[in-house]
């Protein structure tokens, strides 16, 4: 009777350890979803008077602009037409108040970003920013 008191007490170890890996699977995975929205190949302009953004709205778009004028979302390249029907798409499901982040390389020729901003606006969309780097403290320089 001994014996099987000591057997029933034993817990079952290799289902506690699928589920570690299973978990440890799913964090790697959404860690790289959440980094794969941004497009490291944008070199974004610096700004010296301006203050980071403290606050991140969950629902923002960000719509990266390369140098060359290729369009991405989530690194999904897209034409204009495309854009206007996604942010069109997400303006009926969400509201016309999600913020939309324009990530423009340095280098890129201005036209390509009032493209994408007139895609945003025929939309229906009207929180817009344009992102870059900040590389002062918020302050106008003194002369």
């Amino acid at each position: 009777m001994r014996a099987r008191d000591e057997a029933a007490l034993e817990t079952p170890v290799t289902s506690m350890i699928d589920i570690v890996f299973q978990l440890i699977i799913f964090f790697v995975v959404t860690a790289a979803i959440d980094r794969d929205v941004v497009d490291e190949s944008v070199r974004l302009a610096q700004a010296k008077y301006v203050t980071a953004e403290e606050k991140h709205d969950p629902r923002t778009v960000t719509v990266n602009v390369t140098d060359t004028g290729d369009i991405n979302i989530a690194l999904q390249p897209l034409n204009l037409v495309q854009l206007q029907q996604i942010l069109a798409a997400t303006r009926e499901q969400s509201g016309d108040s999600v913020p939309i982040v324009i990530r423009a390389d340095g280098t890129t020729i201005y036209r390509y970003v009032d493209g994408v901003t007139q895609a945003v606006g025929k939309a229906g969309m009207y929180r817009v920013k344009l992102s870059a780097v900040a590389t002062g403290d918020g302050r106008k320089a003194r002369r």
